[in-house]
């Protein structure tokens, strides 16, 4: 077994702008493109035109 921990990624999106679409897509890419390479992704929900995306807690 792989002892190397694989990236978790954190989509942080705006529910009033309506980007959960434009999220989803964009894990989808995410775990199509590096399927074997990522550990997680996660759609975190907010508000205030909030677009971030966090690998392992480093904004990207």
């Amino acid at each position: 077994m792989n002892s190397s921990k694989k990236p978790r990624i954190v989509i942080h999106y705006c529910t009033q702008c309506s980007w959960l679409l434009r999220s989803a897509w964009l894990a989808q890419e995410l775990l199509s493109t590096f399927a074997f390479e990522l550990g997680e992704i996660a759609l975190q929900p907010g508000t205030g035109g909030v677009f971030l995306i966090h690998c392992d807690d480093v904004l990207v």
